[in-house]
C-alpha cells in the first residue's frame, strides 16, 4: 500500500479523508508524515488501551501489540504509553499490526503521578474538549469542581460542565447552576437529565464533527447515563441506582466512542484522586478572578496575606471575594508548584542514572578493546 494510500496527506474537504471520523487533521497527517518510514506505515487511532496492546480505529477496528521500541519506552516513562484518543503508526506482519510510534499529542488531559516515582498519568490524549459532569444531587463540590478545572485547562482544551441528573434537584436546581456558575467563571454551564432528555439538545449543539471531549467527573456523576443520552442508544453499562441515589462505578477502562453526529467521546474511569499537574497555567485560569485582582496590586512580589495595598485581601475585605474561594487558590498553587518540582526532580535522577549506565557501558568497552589488544 502507498504512501498516499495510508490517508496521510489531508485533502482540502476534510469530510472525504477515510480518518476524517476518527478527529484526523492536517497536525496529525503532518506528524505522521514526519515519520522517516511512514511509507511503511498505516496511521491509526487507538480507542481502548489495554496492558501489552491496544484497540486502533483505521477506520476498521484491530487490535495492535507494542513495539519492543514503544514498550521500552513506556516501562522508563509510563505516561509515553499508548492511551485512547492517541493517534499511531502501525506496521503489518501477516495479519497482526505493531505499534511503531506514537504520534505527537495536542490537548492531553494529565493527572499528576501519586506513586513515588512521580510519573504522570496521561488520562486522554487529543482531545478538543472536557465535559465536567458534575451531579445536581451530590453538591456542586465547590473544591472538587475548582481541580477539575484546573485538570481540564492544564490540557489545552476547553472545559464545559454539565449539571447530571437535574430532574434530581427539583426547585433547587437553578441555585446549584448559579452556584456552578460562580466556580467556572466563563466556561459554558449546561442543566441536563438522561432520565428525562432535559438540556441534551442545547448540549449537542457544542458538539462538533470531528471533535474529541473527554467525561471527566467522579464515580456516581451520571457520565455513561450521560453519554448513552447523548448517543440515543446504550454504548456504556450504567450501574445500578443505590439507596443514596447515587451510582456505581461503572467505568472501568478508557474507551472512544463515535455519537451520531459526528463527534467522539473519551469516557474514562471515574476519578476519586484529583491532583493538579505541574505548573500554575490551569490554576490560574481557573481563578481568573483572583489573577485579574493579582495585577492590582502594589508590589509585584505581594504574597496575598498582609502587605499594605494588596487587592486581594482588600477584596476579601470588602466582600468582593470569598475568603475560602482565596484559600483553595493558596492550596492548589502550592499543589501545582509541588508536583512541579517533584517532576524536575524525577526528571535529574532518570538523566543522573541514564549518565551512569552509560559511562559504565563506555568502561567496560574500553576495557574490551584493551583485553583484544
Amino acid at each position: 500500500m502507498s504512501h498516499h494510500e495510508h490517508g496521510s496527506t489531508l485533502p482540502e474537504n476534510r469530510t472525504l479523508h477515510p480518518l476524517a471520523p476518527l478527529g484526523w487533521n492536517t497536525r496529525t497527517a503532518e506528524a505522521f508524515d514526519a515519520l522517516a518510514d511512514a511509507h511503511e506505515l498505516r496511521p491509526a487511532r487507538v480507542t481502548e488501551a489495554r496492558r501489552g496492546s491496544v484497540g486502533v480505529a483505521m477506520p476498521e477496528a484491530a487490535t495492535a501489540d507494542l513495539s519492543p521500541r514503544v514498550r521500552k519506552a513506556a516501562e522508563t516513562d509510563r505516561s509515553t504509553s499508548p492511551t485512547s484518543g492517541d493517534w499511531v503508526a502501525l506496521r503489518r506482519s501477516g495479519d497482526s499490526w505493531t505499534v511503531e510510534a506514537v504520534l505527537e499529542r495536542s490537548g492531553t488531559l494529565v493527572r499528576q503521578g501519586v506513586a513515588k516515582d512521580s510519573h504522570d498519568q496521561v488520562l486522554a490524549a487529543n482531545i478538543d474538549g472536557v465535559l465536567i459532569c458534575e451531579a445536581a444531587d451530590q453538591g456542586p463540590n465547590v473544591g472538587r469542581l475548582e481541580r477539575f478545572l484546573s485538570l481540564a485547562w492544564a490540557s489545552g482544551a476547553a472545559p464545559v460542565v454539565a449539571v447530571t441528573k437535574s430532574e434530581l434537584a427539583g426547585e433547587r436546581l437553578p441555585e446549584v447552576v448559579e452556584l456552578v456558575e460562580a466556580v467556572t467563571m466563563g466556561p459554558d454551564v449546561y442543566a441536563v437529565s438522561a432520565h428525562t432528555g432535559d438540556g441534551l439538545a442545547e448540549l449537542t449543539e457544542r458538539l462538533l464533527p470531528g471533535r474529541t471531549w473527554v467525561l471527566l467527573g467522579t464515580s456516581g456523576a451520571g457520565k455513561s447515563s450521560l453519554l448513552n443520552a447523548l448517543a440515543g442508544h446504550e454504548v456504556m453499562d450504567t450501574g445500578a441506582i443505590r439507596h443514596d441515589r447515587r451510582g456505581r462505578h461503572t467505568t472501568t477502562h478508557r474507551r472512544l466512542v463515535p455519537m451520531p453526529g459526528g463527534s467522539l467521546f473519551l469516557d474514562i474511569p471515574g476519578v476519586r484522586r484529583i491532583d493538579v499537574p505541574g505548573g500554575e497555567e490551569g490554576v490560574d485560569r481557573t481563578f481568573s478572578d483572583i489573577n485579574a485582582l493579582v495585577d492590582l496590586c502594589r508590589f509585584r512580589d505581594c504574597s496575598h496575606r498582609n502587605e499594605p495595598g494588596c487587592a486581594v485581601n482588600r477584596a476579601v475585605d470588602e466582600g468582593e471575594l470569598d475568603a475560602s474561594r482565596l484559600e483553595r487558590w493558596f492550596r492548589l498553587r502550592r499543589e501545582a508548584e509541588w508536583n512541579r518540582t517533584r517532576n524536575d526532580v524525577r526528571l535529574r535522577t532518570e538523566r543522573k542514572r541514564e549518565w551512569k549506565k552509560l559511562t559504565r557501558q563506555g568502561r567496560e568497552s574500553a576495557r574490551h578493546k584493551r583485553g583484544g589488544l
